[in-house]
């Protein structure tokens, strides 16, 4: 009789788990993964400063750095060239391996603190050794392919910096917003 129970409760959490993956193959989905074998079209230039490898889009433009608090991307190159500007042409570009990713950042003690009663028994939801709360950025690095530009390495994006409780990936709206008319995510 307990064996039959186990055995309902772990095949009951199998079945729960394959309903969770197939969600992540619904674009719409806020746990949508973009597939190998995806295509990002790049419809202009980006130029690439001396001494960096890597250019930020956000909210549709090539921005200076990353506002943290909104979704972007980063487009890397290989090779470093701390004299000359380097520029990645319009072209094509096949996403060969897509990895996903996350990056903690603990924020430090702001200068004013407000007292507060709370519930909690003295649990702090996200905090580290010296108190500081933690924030943190998901997403993905999707490696990248093109004969004509084998320099490109890949486009890492991340949605915006949150609390643990909040932070997500960014979605495919958030990924044409990013974008803009720069670059097209084409899905297979």
């Amino acid at each position: 009789m307990i064996m039959t129970r186990l055995l309902a409760v772990l095949l009951a959490a199998t079945l729960v788990g394959c309903t969770a993956m197939e969600a992540t193959r619904d674009p719409a989905s806020p746990f949508f993964v973009i597939p190998e074998g995806s295509m990002i079209e790049l419809h202009q230039p980006l130029e690439i400063r001396p001494g960096t490898a890597r250019i930020w889009l956000q909210r549709g433009r090539v921005a200076a750095g990353q506002d943290w608090y909104a979704p972007s991307c980063n487009l890397e190159i290989r090779t470093l060239d701390r004299e000359h500007s380097q520029t990645v042409a319009p072209g094509s570009f096949v996403i060969r391996r897509v990895q996903q990713m996350e990056e903690r950042v603990e924020r430090p003690h702001p200068e004013v603190q407000l007292a507060a009663v709370g519930f909690s028994g003295g649990l702090r939801m996200g905090g580290y050794d010296d108190g500081g709360m933690m924030g943190m950025w998901r997403g993905y690095h999707l490696w990248l392919e093109s004969e004509e530009q084998p320099d490109v390495l890949r486009m890492t994006c991340m949605g915006a910096f949150a609390d643990p409780w909040e932070v997500r990936p960014p979605s495919l709206e958030d990924l044409r917003g990013i974008f803009g008319d720069i670059a097209t995510l084409h899905l297979p």
